[in-house]
């Protein structure tokens, strides 16, 4: 029986430099709609500063004097879930605990920002221990101001995941846990020297290896994936920015006799950013990809490229995103070339009241697969609340729920997972210093994107 739910973990894989894009490797930057956004904001009177790594007091960092610092993190989440396996039928139920330790070292030059973070995921089963897991990742970030008008951001990664139950590269409920490891680069260039015509350049290079499971050797799903783009201004109207957005995708198998096609994806787009503040942001483009192979006698695939993301701030107390995305990915089936992704998610966040945050999360996808496999649709829908104790501590309590359809009853699945968390952290608060015509003054401010 083949692995059910499409290629969830094939489009992270794939996606990873899209996401370089809009995250910035030293720390993310963010727009001010999202600073603003109930799940986002700072609050600073719920935000711990990190350890200082210099023998110096807080006030000497007004000089510049203390650039070295630590966040920590430590999460414990224990819950129910009612199908572990993600099977259709003979489903095992299991109370679980997963733990996400992280540590995160900065170093913050005049005009640079470096940082180190290592991370955790360690998961257990009550009733199946076959699942057990342990994911671990590490990445270096840094951001270097090149001139006042130019920033470049790199960012180097590697990481040991477990695949994800259900998902294309899983072999099914008969095999205990599967894993691989990843191992990145990336660099990002923006510029604003033509004025209200930003560019921005990303490059994005990334090494998968699978480990042999159960004396299953899976060293044909190896490959590497290349990805450039550049989202480049041309116009402005208003709050309103136009671009146009080329880019490239190269997939590389290491054992083309696996079954498992080299393909180039080209794509040309066309989009447009709304910019409201601190209240609003949307932005969005439209246009065509075109997926070529190096395997004779399959043909050249053309197909639309369609992304989209808002966010609206409609009070001081809730926020409501969206997000849309249409494009033509790699598959991992021997059987079947590439699948077409259609995904739809909405969000709200509510604060009833003070440092309780409720949310609530839906999300569409919609495999299409070109080859002999059969279509398949996974819905997700989520509630969540976080309730922030104090700056150093928080609980939160979850309810999801996916089901899964399919044009093949086997690979249909639908599961139920509820589950308590509490976390204790040091982070994210720092002090910002900046010059200005009045001297150096310091600001508070929290360090967004440091742990996941």
């Amino acid at each position: 029986m083949r692995a059910r739910v499409a290629p969830r973990l094939a489009a992270v894989l794939v996606g990873a430099a899209a996401v370089l894009a809009a995250v910035a490797p030293a720390s993310a930057q963010i727009s001010d709609a999202e600073r603003d956004s109930v799940g986002q904001r700072p609050r600073l009177d719920y935000e711990s500063y990190g350890l200082s790594l210099d023998p110096v007091d807080r006030g000497a960092r007004t000089t510049g004097s203390s650039p070295v610092y630590a966040f920590t993190r430590m999460e414990v989440e224990t819950g129910h879930d009612s199908n572990v396996r993600r099977v259709s039928s003979g489903e095992t139920a299991s109370v679980f605990t997963v733990a996400r330790p992280g540590l995160s070292l900065h170093l913050d030059g005049e005009k640079q920002q470096t940082s180190l973070t290592g991370q955790a995921a360690i998961g257990r089963y009550g009733s199946s221990s076959g699942d057990a897991y342990e994911d671990l990742q590490l990445n270096l970030r840094s951001r270097i101001e090149i001139d006042e008008d130019a920033d470049l951001a790199l960012n180097a990664g590697a990481g040991r995941f477990h695949i994800e139950r259900g998902s294309d590269l899983d072999l099914g409920p008969a095999f205990g846990t599967q894993t691989y490891r990843a191992y990145e680069f990336g660099a990002q260039l923006q510029t604003l020297a033509l004025a209200d015509k930003p560019i921005v350049g990303t490059v994005q290079s990334t090494w998968y290896r699978f480990d042999d499971v159960d004396g299953v050797d899976r060293s044909g799903l190896d490959r590497w994936i290349g990805v450039g783009n550049a989202r480049i201004g041309f116009a402005q109207a208003g709050e309103v920015s136009f671009f146009v957005q080329p880019g490239v995708q190269r997939v590389d198998y290491s054992q083309n006799d696996a079954g498992n096609p080299d393909s180039t994806r080209l794509d040309l787009s066309v989009g447009a950013t709304y910019s409201g503040g601190a209240v609003s942001q949307v932005s969005g483009f439209a246009g065509v990809s075109r997926r070529s192979y190096s395997q004779s006698g399959t043909a050249a695939e053309f197909a639309a490229l369609v992304g989209a993301k808002a966010l609206w701030n409609a009070t001081d107390l809730m926020t409501v995103t969206g997000d849309l995305s249409i494009s033509n990915e790699d598959s991992t089936l021997s059987n079947a070339s590439s699948v077409a992704t259609t995904e739809i998610g909405l969000g709200l966040d509510y604060e009833p009241r003070d440092n309780v945050i409720l949310g609530t999360r839906l999300r569409w996808t919609d495999y299409r697969y070109s080859g002999d496999v059969e279509d398949e649709r996974l819905f997700k829908a989520g509630l969540d609340v976080r309730y922030l104790l104090n700056e150093y501590a928080y609980v939160g309590a979850g309810l999801r729920w996916e089901d899964q359809a399919s044009n093949d009853p086997a690979n249909e699945f639908q599961a139920t997972v509820a589950s308590l968390r509490f976390g204790a952290k040091l982070c994210c608060l720092r002090d910002f210093v900046t010059d200005d015509r009045e001297g150096r003054t310091v600001r508070q401010g929290v360090v967004n994107g440091v742990f996941r």
